[in-house]
């Protein structure tokens, strides 16, 4: 693909459209069982009418357990790289056994701001909102959250290799 074409790229050239959701009724357990599954660390949330009203990371789970377990005194640390901010972090041991949260729903955690672009957009802007917005991720959908397809940082390099 030449530079010229590069240049030409839109979203919708590059996103993925078989993504895996959730519904916001969903548990934690079930949320990461499905990352798991399909190795995924996000997956947008779906309502019954079909559309995007979220987004649940194994970032955001992580962080509700660790903001919840800082309750319980003498439990033991992890180390944990969390890809979201690109850095290392402490974590109770306890956030990776969803003993305690595993059966929280999904609604209770997620993301309801969503950073999102249209089809047509461009995919330098694409990049651009993502180091902006400090994201992975981004949704592909429009005005009336109608989800199209979905791009990770993982598609620019995708892109790039296919140069």
């Amino acid at each position: 693909m030449p530079p010229t074409t590069l240049r030409q790229l839109v979203a919708a050239d590059v996103m993925q459209r078989d993504m895996v959701t959730v519904s916001p009724t969903d548990t934690l357990r079930d949320a990461l069982a499905l990352m798991t599954d399909n190795h995924v660390t996000g997956l947008p949330v779906m309502d019954a009418k079909s559309r995007c009203i979220g987004l649940i990371t194994a970032s955001d789970i992580l962080g509700f357990e660790e903001e919840h377990a800082e309750d319980n005194a003498d439990i033991g640390m992890m180390q944990h790289f969390n890809n979201e901010i690109g850095r290392w972090e402490s974590v109770p041991i306890s956030a990776f056994g969803l003993e305690e949260f595993g059966d929280v729903r999904v609604d209770d955690v997620m993301t309801r701001e969503l950073l999102s672009v249209e089809r047509d957009t461009s995919l330098k802007e694409v990049a651009n909102k993502m180091i902006e917005g400090n994201v992975h991720r981004v949704l592909v959908m429009d005005d009336r959250f109608n989800l199209y397809g979905i791009i990770t940082s993982f598609d620019f390099v995708r892109v790039m290799a296919e140069l």
